[in-house]
Formats: structure tokens, sequence, C-alpha cells
């Protein structure tokens, strides 16, 4: 009798086992082990950048940021924030990602290349920021459609809010 308990307990947890890696799986959660899960906040004074990756994850020697976006499509705007958290890695790690992940709304992954020119369009396109922010009175168009302008928590404060 004691065998056939040891033998469905066995069974037990290797059906467990499967039914955790099927979930990560369907989630986009990807193999290596996870060093950060959305509770480090990065910052480079040197670079002016801050950020806060969903997921850290080191395969080997490297580490590589995920972003988990509800979306079905990777934007030119989730490629940028992956070149930050790429940098800020860089910076506070010693060690250059060579990508990092975007995990879509249905769980497939996208791989985004952390290439020099991702990393120089980071750094113009912080500058542009930084100078538009030194100009307080001017507006930086946005393009957001209603539904993002009406959640948004700056709205109230917001010209150019659509909807």
């Amino acid at each position: 009798m004691i065998p056939y308990l040891v033998l469905a307990a066995a069974l037990l947890g290797l059906g467990l086992i499967l039914l955790a890696y099927l979930g990560r799986s369907a989630r986009g959660l990807g193999s290596g082990e996870t060093v950060a899960l959305d509770d480090v906040s990065l910052f480079s004074s040197r670079l002016k950048l801050a950020g806060r990756p969903d997921r850290i994850i080191r395969q080997g020697d490297v580490l590589i940021p995920e972003e988990w976006k509800s979306a079905k499509r990777v934007t030119r705007g989730h490629e940028l924030q992956l070149g930050v958290y790429c940098l800020l890695i860089e910076e506070k790690y010693g060690v250059r990602p060579p990508f990092g992940m975007v995990v879509l709304g249905n769980g497939s992954r996208v791989e985004v290349k952390n290439t020099d020119a991702l990393r120089a369009e980071v750094l113009e396109t912080a500058e542009k920021i930084r100078r538009h922010r030194a100009r307080l009175e001017a507006e930086i168009p946005v393009r957001q459609p209603a539904e993002k302008c009406r959640r948004c928590g700056q709205r109230g404060n917001c010209r150019q809010a659509a909807g």
C-alpha cells in the first residue's frame, strides 16, 4: 500500500511541476534566474536616467531586462524603454545586456537587440525631453489615444488631453 502512495505522490508532484512550467510559458516567462521582480529601481546620475524593469533575469554571465506589456505588438516606445534599462543595468552591474525582452499580452516574447543605434537614440530622446522640460511653458506634443488620456493622473494639468 505504501509504495502506491509514494508513487501517487511522485506522479502528483511531477504533474504540478509540469503545470507550473506550462503556466510560466503561457504567460511569457522565460528561462533564467529571476534577479529582480519589479522591486529594483535603477538610477544613473551620469546618464541622468532612471527606470524600474518588470523583471531582470540572469542568463549565464549577463542580466536581461524584461518588460511586460498588455499590447499586441512592440512599439518604438517599448524598445526605447528597454534601451534605457539596458544602459542602467550596464551602469549598475558593469555588464552590457545583449538584448532586452518585451513580453506581450498574449505571452509571446520579442527580443530587442541592445545595439549602439538604440543606445544613441535613447540618449538623444532623453536629451530632447530635458530640453523641453527646461522650457516649462512649451507644450510637448502628445499623440495618445483618448482612452489613455482619460486614465492619466496628469489629465488635470494637461492642456492637450484628448477625449
